[in-house]
């Protein structure tokens, strides 16, 4: 009986929850590194840094039309595996000091900005991000993992374009499919008589539960400045990745939808218009979209006038062929 005991301990006590280690929130190399990036090349300055209750607190200001206005910054440390397992409660406990910074240094005016700075945030974390956005309008989120990728746009952009010299016939996704899109784009190919300027591919997007979700293509519409996210997928009818796809890119424009602040910041010149919602666009390779996807893509519109979804499907040879599929309509405005 008492050998039984015993083992029932051991088992109850290797179940014992491992608690969260406070101190690997005082490990800001990857706040440092972004203030490092924004300082040199998007004109952010830096005044002063204190750190407390496992946060940095720097006293800044951004470049704005040639204006130097200032700007609070937060920064969260650790790793993003470290800002995942960040216990809820203290999650909350650690808005308060958030918000009471932002007001010392806006004075209460509503237009002075708020950098949260970080190696990744979850959907957790982005939960509590929100509640500061009833009392803070201009919250830019930025993380680590955009920013180290972000910094090497142009050598992949160089790959990007040798890669397409040796394609003729599109076989897979990632290298072929989406190369031949960027390049179809950026050489002025429209989608449904827009035309768009790409920003970068496999834009990470988040920690997932074991690696960060990547958008395929980050766009901008070149008239109206919207961001957009296009979704590429190169697949049988019945493949259940092309059957869930409508739901997978949906959550990377709420994603963009939080980041859009933040990520306006990496492309001045483009003078994205964080204003508009964030446009969806699916593009799949060898055959069309489950009929579903054209309802739900109405639902979507129906649910927000301001979310425009479209589907289009294309050949797989180069130059690219794209045949639309379904294209939503923003719905007139009642009165």
């Amino acid at each position: 009986m008492a050998q039984e005991e015993n083992t029932a301990g051991n088992t109850n006590n290797s179940k014992e929850r491992i608690r969260f280690d406070v101190k690997a929130l005082d490990r800001y190399e990857f706040v440092d590194y972004i203030i490092e990036y924004l300082k040199n090349n998007i004109g952010v300055t830096i005044e002063s840094l204190n750190y407390s209750n496992h946060l940095a607190f720097y006293k800044g200001s951004i470049c704005v039309k040639s204006k130097q206005l200032p700007a609070a910054i937060i920064g969260y440390g650790g790793s993003g595996t470290d800002l995942r397992d960040l216990p809820t409660p203290l999650q909350t406990e650690l808005l308060p000091l958030v918000f009471e910074y932002w007001n010392k240094i806006s004075s209460g005016n509503s237009s002075v900005p708020l950098l949260i700075l970080g190696h990744s945030f979850d959907e957790v974390f982005l939960r509590k991000i929100r509640l500061l956005k009833i009392a803070i309008s201009d919250i830019r989120l930025i993380q680590f993992i955009n920013v180290y990728r972000f910094e090497s746009i142009q050598e992949r952009f160089r790959r990007i374009e040798e890669h397409l010299t040796k394609v003729v016939k599109i076989n897979n996704e990632v290298m072929d499919f989406q190369t031949a899109m960027v390049e179809y784009l950026k050489s002025g190919g429209e989608l449904g008589g827009y035309s768009y300027d790409v920003l970068d591919c496999e834009v990470p997007a988040g920690e997932g539960t074991k690696k960060s979700e990547v958008i395929d293509i980050l766009a901008l519409e070149r008239k109206r400045k919207w961001l957009t996210v296009i979704e590429l997928k190169y697949e049988k009818l019945l493949n259940a990745r092309l059957k869930s796809v409508i739901f997978q890119s949906l959550d990377y424009c709420n994603w963009v939808e939080d980041h859009k602040r933040g990520l306006a910041m990496f492309f001045p010149e483009h003078k994205i218009d964080v204003r508009r919602r964030t446009r969806l666009i699916l593009i799949n390779g060898p055959e069309k979209f489950p009929e579903s996807h054209k309802e739900f893509a109405k639902a979507c519109n129906l649910h927000d006038r301001y979310q425009e979804v479209e589907l289009y499907f294309t050949n797989d040879h180069i130059p690219l062929v794209l045949n639309q599929f379904v294209k939503t309509l923003k719905r007139p405005g009642k009165g």
